[in-house]
């Protein structure tokens, strides 16, 4: 019976495995698949070259304008352990062919890392170090406080400018601009996981400002009250609530590496106002 199936060669299935260490590429398992076995003579291996799409048609993420040199090469290709391979086949909805592609390359900058890095413990600590100080620039009002109760939109816009600033360089300015703290920005981050997501709480940041420009370009929101009690009334209620639940989101993010880095997660008391 002829094989249809487009395998990997023995160099291309080395390949995969040497180039994440050997390491099950999941980012969420990076369990090690290769160790010693009683005999002597042989190895333990529950790693697998799976095939990103499919080597036979009708197989997981099969694509059929893909040639059968490419469906057998490296870039179709993913180092994981046993579970982690029937787990990626099981549920192809989840597991897309861009989360595989993303998991590989994330894999292949964790052991890049691993290998430049003489103290992965050392790494940790001063990711955690890195982590804590960016928790202390959102510790403010403009991400504690309901959209509504913001007393000045020029503040709110500032003080996420200043988060931004932050992250990107590691300065943190006071309302007045004077620098409080200096550290280093996201990009120093050696976790690539922790990294990840700090692009995507920056990229978050960016979308409030200019949301907040056009909000108040197209005049959506209007200024009540004087001294101390001054609200905002957003014309559009969907938006106001977007804006808190964007912050929310950003906060969210941010517990996560909280909890990763073994620290306390954020629990502001943000105060919800309804009429």
């Amino acid at each position: 019976m002829a094989n249809n199936r487009d395998d990997f060669s023995s160099a291309t299935k080395e390949l995969l495995a040497n180039r994440v260490g050997r390491k099950c590429s999941n980012p969420m398992c990076r369990k090690l698949t290769c160790g010693a076995n009683e005999n002597p003579e042989k190895i333990t291996n529950i790693g697998v070259a799976a095939h990103i799409c499919a080597a036979a048609k009708g197989g997981p993420r099969y694509d059929e304008s893909m040639t059968p040199q490419e469906r057998k090469s490296f870039e179709n290709g993913i180092w994981l352990c046993q579970s982690c391979s029937k787990l990626i086949d099981t549920d192809t909805t989840r597991y897309t062919k861009e989360i595989l592609q993303n998991w590989k390359r994330i894999a292949e900058e964790m052991s890049i890392m691993e290998v430049e890095t003489s103290s992965p413990a050392q790494n940790f600590n001063e990711d955690k170090e890195l982590v804590q100080f960016f928790v202390e620039c959102f510790d403010r009002p403009a991400f504690k406080d309901d959209i509504y109760q913001e007393g000045r939109m020029e503040d709110f816009d500032r003080a996420i400018e200043d988060a931004i600033i932050a992250l990107n360089t590691g300065v943190l300015r006071t309302r007045d601009g004077v620098v409080l703290k200096q550290a280093q920005g996201k990009s120093a981050i050696q976790n690539p996981i922790w990294r990840e997501k700090f692009e995507v709480i920056s990229d978050m940041l960016v979308s409030l400002r200019r949301r907040l420009k056009i909000a108040e370009a197209e005049k959506a929101y209007s200024k009540h009250g004087t001294g101390e009690e001054v609200f905002y009334c957003f014309s559009d209620r969907e938006l106001g609530d977007w804006f808190n639940l964007t912050r929310d989101e950003i906060l969210k993010v941010l517990s996560s590496v909280c909890k990763e880095a073994g620290l306390h997660e954020l629990k502001f008391p943000c105060r919800r106002y309804r009429w």
